[in-house]
């Protein structure tokens, strides 16, 4: 039996039968004297139409191969037939319009002669005309051995990117056959983004990783490219392309040399019938021996997951961000067959260059290099790692280089160029929650809760960078009486924490802290659209999911199907709501598989042994980066919000409060009750809605005669299946000829609450007089309302809002009071030469006012806000009553009594040498207000503290 090989080339149309182009079904079969078949392959150009006189290659199809192999003793016939159909995608015997004929030819294994490159037909159509011809190429092959067998792909020479100018393109190689993995993507090109042009050539290891691939191969192995173009696409592909480039298909067989050495790919044929590209590679089976010849199969740079071999990803596309340290994951092929010893060698080491010598490095530890197929990416011990410190990376381009040896071996080079963005800090409401029997967290368990933030966040690594922390004096400390161990209870304290938030920016988003000894419901919860969220100090559970659905993210579609948790991302990808690719801590060196949960959603890892059982994945990453740089962009271009123009003096008796929006908030219950809460005027303006009108949730103001004054989109959020009802809040315009507020669901009401006709009335009791108001004490307020009694003047809901005449600083330390009086410590509330407090008063809708008399209050001093300081990294931040976060150059230290040369809010203890060092950090407002604290005597070896500073 001798093993032969038939691969069809090429078919050349003459005729079709057709005034123009039309569909076709061509059918090659290779059968025995015996009638027995040894194969058989179609072809029908990719449902595209043909057309005469034209030649079209037969590879480049994964789903239909053109290459059959077999075996054969004695003689067989290679035959070819073909019909046409202008309706039909497979036109047959059974379907067709046209038949082009059937022709065949004699090969024998034993006669060379009948073998090489042969010409089947022409053909003749039932017209009488010539058909078609079809190129073949008919040759013995050895038998298939395992074999090591390496590729380097080398060069793209673009003939024709059929556009008249510049534009993107994206090659993309497969493999299917006997190598290990059988199929899979072996290679994607997109000259890194850049566009190319005709008449050009671009080396393939510019924008990849590497263009090495080592395969362990059992026999043939067939490789499919093909190739798209688009003006707008970085990553033009089958599902999106402005023109196609063409295909080809090539056999390596290890044990057929005229496959391996250099070889030529192409040209190919675009969809216009030109020449396309050609690609050139070589292709070596490595010898069986223990010499070590390394070569770099891949590099993948990491700061928390990252795409590398990716089914949704192409390699290194999760996006890196500056002032992160980032692992540089070096992958390696020994160049030693497995069958020596395994293919290991030991002691490999290597270099790593960034941006042109900027910085160099080593590798944390040499490594045991092996086979390619036989390197585990969840093993750090199976790559070689390279660590990037935090300082040096910058946001522009980084251009990483590097290369492993080991004795009597230097790797091949790689170079790896790659965007780095500009990390965006976060800003956050630091509010802590104490309930009837527990106490709230004190301000360093707060501190280093959030800080944690900075290892699954595309912030930066330095919490004194990349977080800044406000404080709302007044309500630093949220007594709640609610009962958190339901989740009604727990949405109704996101309702408090909102009207907490409601006078800050919305680029401050509030994270309230509770004690893990107080029983919830859930770890935490959040509401996007009121930049609110509470919870316990789990960074993964808690605090990174919270506040991760606060900028933007949505759940990862984790769970059984009855009990995914509900507004989940429909793009979020893989679906089983896993991270989807490894995910690294660079600075523990800690590893999660690509099964390990993403931190949005609801699932746990079983049996995890690194320090969460949740991790950031690479899609959720992507999107809140994005997020980030969004927010960053608002908050630049959106201008201060005015100041209400609230007179300056006494308001004695209530009137209409100014804000021209109306904070509108509710309940649904799953049967489709609606339950109302007061609405309030207010100076916080709606967040853009994109929601059509008369679709979905909406919230809507209607006047006496049912026309809509003003309407905006709202989501009541049911998180899961045990969720009896979900919250809703809206902002709207404020219409004084509202008569009603509304629920709707497409159109539908679902129920309204009838506006009262007029504001609330009430007067201010105390303080009537300047004299009345302490100034270094309590600020004792009273009020009384009048009317209240009737469904015309129902009951009203109080707030209590601190401001400064001209606008710059607005609190509310009380909120959602029933009472009459509230007594206001003014001892830490930030000074100004003219305070104002006002009492606000809502009956549903309508809102009034009253106001104290103006009054003086001293600049106050900064505070300090510290995480834990044991050391060796030291982290602190500066907080001015008056000016908010203290950071950057505001910081100021001394070591050993001595100023030290650093500033800002870290420092690294190790860096101040051998011995103990005693260290103070110096806070300094732009008033020129100062605070200094004594944080204790450390160890300069390592950097731990050794003795406390007072009252640490």
């Amino acid at each position: 039996m001798t093993q032969l090989r038939v691969s069809f080339e090429n078919l050349y149309v003459f005729e079709d039968e057709e005034a123009g182009d039309t569909r076709i079904g061509l059918y090659g079969t290779v059968t025995g004297t015996d009638g027995a078949v040894l194969g058989t392959f179609r072809w029908n150009h990719r449902n595209g139409p043909v057309e005469d006189n034209f030649d079209y290659p037969l590879d480049g199809d994964p789903a239909l191969p053109s290459v059959l192999q077999f075996e054969l003793n004695g003689a067989a016939r290679v035959s070819v037939k073909a019909y046409t159909d202008n309706d039909v995608q497979w036109p047959d015997e059974g379907h067709h319009e046209n038949f082009l004929g059937e022709a065949e030819v004699l090969i024998d294994n034993r006669d060379p002669a009948t073998l090489g490159r042969l010409l089947i037909g022409p053909t003749t159509t039932d017209n009488g005309h010539p058909g078609i011809v079809v190129t073949a190429n008919v040759q013995a092959v050895p038998p298939a051995q395992r074999s090591h067998v390496r590729l380097v792909w080398k060069d793209l020479v673009l003939i024709n990117d059929e556009n008249s100018d510049f534009t993107h393109m994206a090659l993309y190689v497969r493999a299917q056959g006997h190598a290990d993995p059988t199929d899979r993507e072996l290679l994607r090109w997109n000259n890194n983004g850049d566009r190319v042009y005709d008449e050009a050539l671009f080396p393939l290891s510019y924008g990849t990783p590497t263009t090495v691939f080592d395969l362990v191969m059992d026999g043939p192995t067939r490789f499919f490219m093909e190739a798209y173009s688009h003006d707008d696409d970085l990553w033009p592909s089958a599902e999106r392309y402005e023109n196609f480039l063409g295909r080809a298909m090539f056999v390596i067989d290890p044990a057929e040399q005229a496959t391996l050495g250099s070889l030529r790919l192409g040209p190919t044929q675009t969809d216009q019938t030109h020449p396309g590209y050609l690609v050139t590679l070589s292709a070596e089976v490595l010898p069986p021996d223990t010499t070590p010849d390394l070569q770099i199969t891949g590099v993948e740079a990491t700061q928390a997951v990252q795409a590398f071999h990716s089914p949704v990803a192409p390699d290194n596309a999760v996006p890196l961000v500056a002032g992160r340290t980032t692992l540089v994951r070096v992958y390696l092929d020994s160049g030693v067959s497995p069958e020596e010893g395994g293919g290991l060698v030991t002691g490999v080491t290597g270099t790593l260059d960034l941006n042109n010598g900027a910085y160099a490095a080593t590798p944390l530890a040499p490594i045991t290099a092996r086979p390619a197929d036989a390197v585990q990416r969840t093993d750090l011990g199976h790559t070689l790692n390279f660590r990037i410190p935090a300082d040096r990376l910058v946001p522009g381009k980084a251009r990483i280089l590097v290369q492993a040896s080991v004795a009597g071996s230097v790797s091949n080079p790689v170079e790896l160029l790659l965007d780095v963005f500009a990390a965006h800090p976060l800003d956050i409401l630091m509010v802590r929650v104490e309930t009837d029997t527990v106490p709230a967290p004190g301000d360093a368990e707060y501190i280093t809760a959030v800080n944690r933030l900075t290892e699954v966040y595309p912030i930066a690594e330095d919490p004194a960078k990349s977080i800044r922390y406000w404080l709302l004096p007044g309500n630093e400390v949220v007594h709640t009486s609610r009962d958190l161990g339901t989740l009604a209870g727990m949405k109704h304290f996101l309702n408090d924490l909102e009207d907490v938030q409601e006078e800050a920016a919305d680029y401050k988003k509030l994270y309230a802290l509770v004690d893990r000894r107080v029983h919830m419901e859930r770890v935490g919860d959040s509401r996007r659209e009121d930049n609110v969220a509470f919870g316990y100090a789990d960074l993964t559970a808690s605090v990174a999911h919270e506040l991760g659905h606060v900028y933007g993210l949505e759940h990862a579609p984790c769970g059984p199907p009855d009990d995914k948790p509900k507004n989940t991302d429909a793009n979020y990808r893989p679906p089983d709501g896993s991270i989807g690719d490894v995910g690294v801590d660079p600075v523990r060196l800690d590893v999660y598989p690509a099964t390990v949960p993403d931190l949005m959603g609801y699932c746990k890892a079983s049996g995890a042994t690194t320090p969460y059982d949740q991790w950031i994945g690479v899609h959720h990453w992507s999107r809140l980066r994005l997020f980030l740089a969004e927010h960053a962009a608002e908050r630049a271009a959106r201008a201060a919000r005015p100041p209400l123009e609230l007179p300056a003096g006494l308001v004695a008796a209530s009137m209409p409060f100014p804000g021209p929006f109306v904070r509108v908030r509710g309940s649904l219950s799953v049967s489709g009750t609606v339950s109302w809460s007061p609405a309030l005027r207010t100076a916080a303006e709606p967040a853009a809605t994109r929601a059509a009108p008369g679709q979905g949730y909406e919230v809507s103001f209607e006047s006496a005669t049912g026309e809509i004054l003003a309407r905006t989109a709202t989501e009541p959020r049911f998180h899961s299946a045990a969720q009896t009802e979900a919250t809703f809040t809206a902002r709207l315009p404020y219409h004084e000829g509202t008569c009603r507020i509304v629920l709707t669901l497409d159109g539908t009401e679902l129920g309204a609450l009838r506006v009262p006709p007029a504001p609330p009335h009430f007067a201010l009791l105390a303080p009537a007089a300047h004299p009345q108001i302490d100034t270094e004490g309590i600020l004792h307020l009273r009020w009384r309302q009048v009317g209240g009694d009737t469904e015309a003047d129902p009951p009203a809901t109080f707030f209590v809002r601190f401001s400064h005449a001209d606008g710059g600083t607005v609190l509310r330390p009380g909120v959602s009071l029933t009472g009459d009086s509230y007594d206001l410590d003014l001892r830490d509330l930030p000074g100004h030469r003219r305070c104002l407090v006002q009492v606000i008063a809502t009956n549903g809708y309508h809102t009034s006012y009253v106001q104290t008399p103006s009054f003086a209050l001293p600049p106050r001093p900064p505070k300090f806000l510290l995480a834990a300081c044991e050391g060796p990294l030291l982290h602190v931040q500066g907080h001015s009553p008056q000016h908010g976060p203290l950071t950057g150059p505001a910081l100021t230290w001394k070591v050993d009594g001595q100023p030290a040369p650093v500033t800002g809010g870290s420092l690294e203890v190790r860096s101040l040498g051998p011995g103990t060092h005693d260290l103070e950090v110096t806070a300094t407002d732009p008033d020129g207000l100062t605070v200094t604290q004594r944080l204790g005597r450390y160890d300069g070896t390592t950097g731990l503290r050794v003795s406390p500073g007072p009252g640490l």
